[in-house]
């Protein structure tokens, strides 16, 4: 890819954003982490995490259109944007695993108490019967939502959401270049 000067752009910028978003969702993961389990099953703050890394893909579809001149089609607004999801849904997925299966695997087990005591909560005040809630219990306490399958899985789910997302925000930053911009400049 050739900028505007004349010179060649060395970096990847969905690759550097990639990394940039994969360490700010890794470190906001922690402080989380840090904070308890209350803070890190909040779905308000949890949800935080998903602005932040639509943000820095919006940065990093931006930083690709402005080195090449102020255009960018939208093929490229989308490769850049969707490999930054990609990327740091990755390092997320295998941080979260490697932090809820080798560094605390407690946390883990905390999380999905927390999450049966939510569940039951929620089918109480919904009037389920007590029978249908003793079988969501045991559902529950048998399912292990943080093997590596189920969170790769889980990783997927995230990539086609934000094919998704990458779709509406390379349509938005999107900016064509015209077809005689260079025919009278030669």
């Amino acid at each position: 890819m050739t900028s505007p000067t004349g010179t060649t752009a060395k970096s990847n910028v969905g690759l550097t954003y990639g990394l940039i978003g994969g360490i700010a969702m890794i470190v906001y993961t922690l402080c989380l982490y840090l904070v308890g389990i209350q803070a890190f099953m909040n779905f308000g703050l949890a949800f935080l995490v998903y602005g932040i890394i639509i943000f820095i893909a919006v940065l990093a579809g931006l930083k690709q259109k402005k080195l090449q001149g102020g255009y960018l089609s939208f093929a490229e607004a989308l490769k850049t944007v969707f490999l930054t999801f990609v990327l740091a849904f990755l390092l997320s997925t295998i941080f979260n695993f490697v932090l809820l299966n080798y560094i605390d695997p407690g946390f883990r087990d905390q999380m999905a108490q927390a999450t049966m005591e939510k569940l039951e909560g929620i089918m109480r005040r919904l009037g389920a019967p007590d029978s249908d809630i003793e079988k969501a219990m045991e559902g529950a306490a048998s399912a292990d939502n943080y093997t590596f399958a189920k969170m790769l899985l889980g990783y997927g789910t995230m990539c086609i959401l934000f094919c998704l997302i990458s779709l509406v925000i390379a349509a938005i930053i999107k900016k064509n270049r015209p077809p005689f911009d260079n025919a009278f400049k030669e």
